[in-house]
């Protein structure tokens, strides 16, 4: 009687087996980030306060935003980020994935690491889908925050609408924080949509600007259009409120806000 022998069954099990954890983290249900990565814009704005002025002093932040799909062009914007001196800090505008899944998050997180100043990261509508807005909340931190630099006041609100089920952003909470006492030379306010966005209703458009005009908002900074803004879109209501859009990752544009004790500057800088 013959006998024979299968060698290939073990290999085989093997191959499957270690194909099993990619598949896993391309699940839209993943939201565990690992050790070390999580609060990632509460450490860096420990970084920024431990070098924060309580007088007013000169400085310049980076806007960049939707880098999603853009992955490519992404890598070389923060390379040449990395060659701009004297920058204090960056914020992303937002939309740093597609679809909010797991390995987006991890793409982006491992993309701004050779970074080599602090970055703020927002949360864009794109980053709501799946399970984004729990990978978010804790690879970053809260959806709301503010934070006092160098004697100016700067505001991340969360303005996502129609992925949260068409509920409006926290008014509320934006209205309070700004007009809190407090002797700011600038208010900046950061949020990844614009109010005229069709996500925004007409009230809800000029209630925003009504919020930014009263509170003597230096600027409102955006993203989401992909397409570069600078400008005051309600002059004809009511307001001169200044608006910023920054484009996205594929534009190859970096857009630099130089601050001063009574203005600032607005710079595009092409990579």
């Amino acid at each position: 009687m013959k006998r024979y022998v299968f060698r290939i069954a073990m290999p085989l099990v093997l191959l499957f087996a270690s194909g099993c954890e990619n598949l896993i983290e391309y699940s839209p249900y993943e939201a565990k980030v690992k050790d070390g990565e999580s609060n990632l814009n509460g450490k860096a704005i420990k970084v920024l306060a431990a070098k924060s002025s309580s007088e007013f002093k000169p400085f310049r932040f980076a806007v960049i935003g939707d880098s999603h799909t853009y992955y490519d062009d992404f890598k070389d914007q923060i390379a040449a980020i990395n060659r701009i001196d004297s920058i204090d800090f960056v914020v992303h505008m937002g939309d740093i994935t597609l679809s909010g899944i797991y390995r987006e998050f991890m793409w982006y997180r491992d993309i701004i690491k050779p970074l080599k100043y602090p970055i703020i990261t927002l949360i864009g509508n794109h980053d709501c889908l799946s399970n984004g807005e729990f990978m978010y909340k804790e690879m970053f931190g809260e959806f709301n925050f503010w934070m006092d630099y160098n004697s100016c006041q700067l505001v991340f609100f969360d303005d996502n609408i129609w992925e949260r089920n068409g509920d409006d952003p926290d008014f509320p909470w934006l209205d309070g924080v700004l007009s809190a006492q407090g002797a700011w030379n600038h208010k900046f306010v950061f949020a990844h949509i614009q109010p005229w966005d069709q996500q925004f209703s007409i009230g809800n458009g000029h209630l925003y600007n009504f919020i930014m005009d009263r509170n003597d908002v230096s600027l409102s900074v955006h993203g989401h259009t992909h397409n570069y803004y600078f400008g005051s879109y309600y002059k004809d209501w009511f307001g001169n409120v200044q608006y910023l859009v920054s484009g996205d990752s594929e534009d190859r544009e970096i857009v630099l806000v130089d601050v001063f004790e009574d203005s600032y500057k607005i710079t595009v800088r092409r990579f």
